[in-house]
Formats: structure tokens, C-alpha cells, sequence
């Protein structure tokens, strides 16, 4: 009888163990390396990211796996996008950064291989913006003076910018639609090349990424008018948001990190949490200051809310533009 009843009870706890075997089988994530792709090259601003996200994670022990990194770059990050998008069942194992371009490459892109639902948002860690300067010399004190020489003669004010439709085209787009006004947008290939065409009086206005035009200012030669994001910058504090001055018009730039669409959950949930012990710590704080960014959090959710009310915009957008 006692032999029979240790027998039974043997052959329980093996039907138990059988019945949850799928799910204790597979290792707690990451049992491996964790790959971060960065769609641009070594040196810009997504790489310093990267190499900032993968020492931060390495210093405070952030993951029981350690992180590489994978540089993809080309077609303004919709190679590495694409790659990691093949990639889909390796999971949490890889993601990536993303910039504002991984929008708009979706909206302006003319042959670009996936498509948003490719794609899992993980979280947004930093939002950059632009702003609006001149010379010292200028006839343009305020913004308000623009705004008024652009309604009394359009297409007089000429404002110069990185690419024909990139952050600093679309913002300046955001401004003459909800302004009603009519900035002339000039492109060039660099942000040196537009700052130079400020500083030699081939222009009249920059719009560029606040950590671009810094340098300029701090050197005198340069002066803001005002920037475009929610708040004040702290590198830029007595520079007033458009919103502040009575224009309603903001422009985010988002950095954040995604992944492959169909990630299992507890590997997003990771990598979630990873991210929000990133922009919690002190070097992350700093990095966004000093390069005049906000330091701001969004889950998979919110981000994913995020990335389409900005597709949105940059819908609208992309019909003004095609309509010059």
C-alpha cells in the first residue's frame, strides 16, 4: 500500500511538471547578449546615444547580459530599421534607437520596405525641438518683428535649414501653417552650411537643433528668438518658447528605442524597465542638458500614441510642402 500510494504521488508531481514544462523551460530573459542597432553612423548623435545607453547599463548593472551595439547605417536610418524589422524572432535580443527620421521616412520615404506596424514601441527617453535665431545686427529683435515683416511681405523673410524635408523644413512648415504666415525656407546639405549662410547675410533666420546653434550663441555671434519645445531648455533659459509668446506651435523631436513587432511581453517589459532606470540616472540627465534636450519618458503605449499623432502631423506637413 505504501508503495502504491509513493508511486501515485511520483506520477502527480511528473503530469505537473509536464503541464507547466513549456513555460519553466524557456531561461528567464536575457540569457544571452542584448544587440542595440543604431541605423546611423558612429560619431552622430544616435551613436553618442548609444554608447551613452550601453555604459549606463553597464555601469549601474542594469541587465545580467551585456549590451553591443551594431551600427546600420544609411538612408537617414531606414537601413538598420529595416534589418532589425527581419529580425523579428530573435525577440527582445534586438532592438533599436530611433529618431525623429523614423517617422518621417514613413511619410516622405518613396521606397521605404516596412511599414509602422513592423514595429513595437518600447519607450521614448529624450525630446529634442528647434529653434529660431538670428544675427546680432538684425532688423529682427523679436519673433514678433518676423512674424509681422512675413505677413506684410511673404516669401521675404528666408530662413535657412538642414535638408528639404527634414526636422528643421518641418518646423518651419508648422510655423507659416499655424501662423498664416509665409517664412521662405532655403535648404542646404549641413548644418554647417546653413549657419554659415546666416553668418555671412544670405539669410535672415536658422532654424536648427538647439545644441547646433549653442556654440554660435555662446560666441556672440548668433541670437535666439525662441524655441519650439513645451518648456524652457536649462542651457537656454532666458530663451522663451513660441508657446510662451502667444503661438501656439510646438515641434518634438523623439529619441527613443523599438523593437520588432510580436516581441513576447516579459522581454518588452525588460527592456521597458531598462530604459526608464536609464533616463532616471544622473549621466543621462546631464547628456540631455548639455545638449539642450528634455529628458522625458514614455511607455510602449504612450509612445506608440506619440509616434502616431506625429505621422499625423507630418502628413499635413508633407501636403504643405509638396504644395510650394
Amino acid at each position: 500500500m505504501k508503495m502504491h500510494f509513493t508511486v501515485a504521488v511520483g506520477l502527480t508531481f511528473a503530469a505537473a511538471a509536464l503541464a507547466v514544462s513549456p513555460l519553466s523551460a524557456r531561461a528567464a530573459f536575457p540569457d544571452r547578449p542584448i544587440e542595440l542597432i543604431v541605423p546611423f553612423a558612429p560619431g552622430g548623435g544616435s551613436g553618442i546615444t548609444g554608447e551613452l545607453m550601453k555604459k549606463i547599463i553597464t555601469e549601474h548593472k542594469l541587465s545580467p547580459q551585456p549590451v553591443t551595439i551594431t551600427y546600420k547605417p544609411g538612408a537617414s536610418g531606414q537601413v538598420g530599421w529595416t534589418h532589425l524589422a527581419t529580425r523579428k524572432k530573435e525577440g527582445g535580443y534586438v532592438f533599436a534607437t530611433a529618431t525623429a527620421s523614423f517617422n518621417t521616412g514613413f511619410v516622405f520615404g518613396k521606397q521605404v520596405q516596412v511599414k509602422p506596424a513592423d514595429f513595437q514601441p518600447i519607450a521614448l527617453m529624450l525630446l529634442d525641438t528647434a529653434l529660431l535665431a538670428t544675427q546680432p545686427g538684425s532688423k529682427f529683435k523679436t519673433l514678433k518683428d518676423v512674424i509681422e515683416a512675413s505677413r506684410k511681405n511673404p516669401d521675404s523673410v528666408r530662413v535657412s535649414g538642414t535638408g528639404a524635408t527634414g526636422g528643421e523644413a518641418i518646423g518651419t512648415a508648422l510655423i507659416n501653417d499655424a501662423l498664416k504666415i509665409k517664412l521662405n525656407y532655403i535648404p542646404f546639405n549641413s548644418g554647417g552650411e546653413a549657419a554659415a549662410a546666416l553668418l555671412g547675410g544670405h539669410v535672415e533666420l536658422i532654424i536648427s537643433n538647439p545644441n547646433e546653434l549653442v556654440p554660435h550663441i555662446d560666441a556672440k555671434k548668433m541670437v535666439p528668438l525662441a524655441v519650439m519645445s513645451r518648456q524652457r531648455l536649462a542651457i537656454l533659459k532666458d530663451t522663451p518658447t513660441m508657446k510662451e509668446l502667444g503661438y501656439d506651435v510646438v515641434y518634438d523631436q523623439g529619441r527613443g528605442v523599438i523593437a520588432a513587432a510580436g516581441i513576447p511581453k516579459d522581454h518588452q517589459q525588460f527592456l521597458v524597465d531598462m530604459m526608464k532606470k536609464i533616463t532616471q540616472t544622473k549621466d543621462w540627465e546631464e547628456y540631455a542638458a548639455k545638449n539642450a534636450m528634455t529628458v522625458t519618458f514614455l511607455g510602449p503605449v504612450e509612445y506608440g500614441k506619440y509616434l502616431e499623432d506625429e505621422r499625423a502631423k507630418l502628413s499635413k506637413v508633407a501636403q504643405t510642402l509638396k504644395a510650394k
